[in-house]
């Protein structure tokens, strides 16, 4: 994110900028909380990412995004602060958002975070931005002074407007970025502080959809980005009407077969998507039959659930296959 006079970009944990915030945050917390120890780096992710707030090119501000333990849908702001002498100026609604965006585009579907008594600023700029006081999660539950807020995610959906970034985007991931938004498609396309960073597309003919285009962005990965967005679209799927979920891959099968993927005879998805526009173009190209189709049932039998997804983060966003459906 960049404004006139204020540039927020993602950065390392170990970035000197960022432990000089984050002291003074340690120290402004010691004296607004003076019994209570300051334990604010104990419940840190390996996963955390942090971004930097910048104004006349000195640091003012910062915040930080890790998954939720469980479940890990859900991701959480730690490590909010902006400097003294810069507030007032908005800059931590800029880095709220920024975060928000940070976590849709690794696919969560809410924000949780925890604040405290002791600093209505901080509860006045949470409430505003729309998020709800939820009961303490852990470890906070017994923590008198603490509060928890949270706030569900949307996950943008792309339009004509978005059609020429996403097909460079797909490009430049090795993806093929034809029939993008063509009548009958869906994709969603999420950005962060250093531009597009997901995507994702669905087609649809009747109770079965086509999951495709499935990219992340090779910083991003490793992460399990791929399996919430691909989890998030087809549980959306499935709510309204689908049952079966098909995708067309030769390069990733290992990741997909760990999302509850198996594999299926090309005919069969050819089939069931005849109209699609996919399948479409590879009957009109020939290539139908040098693919490798995979099947994903949306709804469980026995529960009318969508069938659980592997949590394994290092399966759903191996960085050689990130960028796996389609061609």
């Amino acid at each position: 994110m960049t404004s006139p006079d204020l540039i927020i970009t993602a950065v390392t944990a170990d970035d000197p900028r960022i432990e000089q915030l984050v002291r003074d945050l340690d120290a402004d917390l010691t004296a607004r909380y003076p019994d209570e120890p300051c334990t604010g780096g104990a419940h840190i992710s390996p996963g955390i990412r942090f971004l930097l707030a910048e104004a006349d090119g000195r640091p003012v501000g910062c915040c930080a995004v890790q998954p939720f333990p469980f479940p890990d849908s859900a991701a959480e702001l730690k490590r909010m602060y902006v400097t003294p002498e810069a507030r007032g100026r908005g800059i931590a609604a800029h880095l709220l958002a920024e975060a928000e965006r940070t976590a849709t585009a690794l696919g969560h579907t809410e924000m949780r975070l925890e604040t405290a008594v002791h600093q209505p600023e901080a509860i006045a700029l949470y409430t505003r931005a729309d998020y709800t006081l939820i009961p303490n999660y852990p470890p906070y539950q017994h923590k008198t002074l603490s509060r928890c807020y949270a706030k569900p995610l949307a996950l943008p959906e792309a339009g004509p407007e978005d059609r020429e970034e996403i097909t460079a985007f797909l490009a430049g991931q090795g993806l093929s970025p034809q029939d993008v938004l063509a009548p009958g498609t869906r994709y969603w396309l999420t950005r962060d502080a250093a531009g597009p960073a997901t995507t994702v597309g669905l087609e649809r003919q009747g109770h079965c959809v086509l999951l495709r285009s499935v990219a992340v962005r090779p910083d991003l990965r490793g992460c399990g980005a791929a399996r919430r967005l691909a989890r998030r679209v087809l549980t959306e799927a499935a709510a309204q009407g689908g049952h079966t979920a098909y995708l067309f891959s030769t390069v990733a099968g290992p990741v997909w077969e760990r999302l509850g993927f198996w594999p299926v005879p090309v005919s069969e998805a050819a089939e069931a998507l005849s109209d699609a526009p996919h399948v479409r173009r590879y009957r009109a190209t020939g290539t139908l039959t040098d693919e490798a189709a995979w099947r994903h049932d949306l709804v469980d039998v026995t529960t009318g659930n969508l069938p659980p997804m592997s949590a394994d983060h290092s399966a759903a966003d191996a960085p050689h296959t990130a960028a796996a459906t389609g061609r």
